[in-house]
């Protein structure tokens, strides 16, 4: 059991009381401004490190961005490349078609005759004067001697025709 202190006691030690109160007060504030010091630096860098990180992810994002910009792009690219050329591909069968067509109504006026003998003729000069010619089906000729073979029926001679008439052709789609 504690007994209590004397008023006399009591009143000695009231200084030294009073003394580690105002030392215990003191260190409790010093205590508390290190801790809010420590939790404003904490803040500081949470923040600052949230601040890198979003910037980060943001810069990463603009990259991927772009990257997926440039892949869509180039697919673009693509697709309307491949979109040009089957258009230009339509334009030229189309054209070629219609040469052949016409070339199919050569063959029954009266010019086809005069136009047959000059193939035949020139199948002659290429494969010699005994090569056997014929009628194509198509109008026109094929020849053969021996091995060799020449045909110069009206669908391959618009064929030939257009191959070396390029430039004049590819003038259409890019017009």
């Amino acid at each position: 059991m504690i007994r209590p202190l004397s008023a006399d006691a009591a009143a000695a030690l009231a200084p030294v009381r009073a003394a580690l109160l105002a030392a215990a007060s003191a260190d409790a504030d010093e205590v508390v401004r290190r801790a809010e010091a420590q939790r404003s630096e904490l803040l500081a860098r949470a923040r600052r490190t949230a601040d890198e990180l979003v910037a980060a992810a943001r810069a990463e994002g603009e990259a991927d961005a772009t990257a997926i910009l440039a892949v869509r792009l180039a697919q673009s690219r693509r697709e309307a490349r491949r979109s040009a050329l089957s258009a230009q591909r339509a334009l030229y069968d189309e054209l070629r078609d219609r040469c052949r067509a016409a070339a199919a109504v050569l063959a029954g006026t009266a010019e086809y005759q005069g136009l047959r003998r000059q193939l035949a003729d020139r199948a002659r000069e290429q494969l010699g004067s005994d090569a056997d010619v014929v009628d194509s089906p198509d109008g026109g000729i094929v020849a053969s001697a021996g091995t060799e073979r020449v045909d110069l029926s009206l669908p391959v001679l618009v064929d030939r025709a257009l191959a070396r008439s390029g430039p004049e052709v590819a003038a259409l789609w890019t017009a």
